[in-house]
C-alpha cells in the first residue's frame, strides 16, 4: 500500500452506512434502556457536544459513565461497552458502494476517512482482521471489512475533516508518498468535497440513500481512467459478477 499510487478516500456515516451507536437499543422502544439512552444520546449530540469524543478529547468509557443510565441487576456493568462495540461491528453498509471500490482495489487503496469516536476505530482495527470474502447476503461493518485497506479516524489524529484536509489527509498522504493530486474523496458533505478540491484532490459529494449509484460509478470510472469502466463498476454494484468477469474480460 498504496497500490499505483492512488487512493480513494470514503467517508463513513452517510456515504457507507448510516446506522447510529447502539442501534439495536435505540431501533428498540422495548429495551429497558431505551429511554436513558435515547435521550443521552440527544444530550451529547446536540451542538458541537460529540466533538470532544469525536477528537479524542474523551473516551467512549468516559461517555458512558457520563451518561449516567441506571442499570438494573439484569445488566453487567460494562454492557453498554460491549453493546456499543458490538453494534458498532453490525453495522449495515451500503453494499453497492462497497462492491464498486473493490472493483477498484487492485489500483488504488481505500481508506476509510471519518469524523468518528475511538469505539468505530478500536471496531474497525478488530474486524479488519476477517479476510473472508463477504456471502451473498452480507450486509455488515464486519463482513465487508476486507476490503478496507486503512482507516483515517478524527479520535485518532485529534482534528475534523471540517477544519482543513492539510491537517485530516496530510500526514497520510505524506506518510504514503502521495499527494492530493493522488486521491480521490467520497463525502457527503459538499464544504468537506470543495475544500479537498481547492488542495488539489478529486471530490464527489455523493449520499446513501438520496443520490444514484450510478453517479458514484461513473464518478468513479472518470478518476480512475481507462482501466475500470462504468458498465462494470455497476455490474459490480448489482452484485453480478458474472458481467463483472466479462468486463474484466476474464
Amino acid at each position: 500500500m498504496p497500490r499505483s499510487g492512488r487512493v480513494v478516500f470514503v467517508d463513513w456515516h452517510g456515504v457507507l452506512s448510516r446506522d447510529p451507536f447502539w442501534a439495536s437499543i435505540r431501533d428498540d422502544a422495548r429495551h429497558p434502556l431505551h429511554s436513558q439512552l435515547v435521550a443521552s444520546l440527544a444530550r451529547i449530540f446536540a451542538g458541537d457536544g460529540a466533538h470532544a469524543w469525536m477528537k479524542g478529547e474523551v473516551s467512549a468509557a468516559q461517555v458512558i459513565a457520563g451518561m449516567g443510565i441506571r442499570l438494573d441487576r439484569r445488566f453487567r456493568d460494562d454492557f453498554l461497552q460491549r453493546r456499543l462495540l458490538a453494534d458498532c461491528a453490525r453495522m449495515k453498509v451500503n453494499v453497492p458502494l462497497i462492491r464498486m471500490l473493490r472493483e477498484v482495489k487492485a489500483h488504488a487503496s481505500i481508506v476509510v476517512s471519518t469524523d468518528n469516536m475511538d469505539c468505530f476505530a478500536d471496531t474497525f482495527r478488530r474486524v479488519r482482521g476477517n479476510r473472508r470474502p463477504a456471502g451473498p447476503r452480507s450486509e455488515t461493518f464486519a463482513e465487508w471489512a476486507f476490503v478496507w485497506d486503512d482507516l483515517i479516524c478524527s479520535s485518532d489524529v485529534a482534528v475534523l475533516k471540517s477544519e482543513g484536509p492539510v491537517g485530516f489527509f496530510g500526514p497520510w498522504l505524506s506518510r504514503h508518498g502521495l499527494t492530493f493530486a493522488d486521491a480521490l474523496l467520497i463525502d457527503d458533505l459538499a464544504d468537506n468535497c470543495a475544500a479537498f478540491q481547492e488542495q488539489g484532490g478529486t471530490a464527489l459529494c455523493w449520499r446513501m440513500n438520496a443520490d444514484d449509484i450510478t453517479e458514484a460509478a461513473a464518478a468513479l470510472s472518470r478518476w480512475h481512467g481507462a482501466i475500470t469502466e462504468p458498465e462494470l463498476l455497476f455490474a459490480a454494484a448489482r452484485g453480478d459478477e458474472r458481467d463483472a468477469s466479462r468486463a474484466h474480460g476474464t
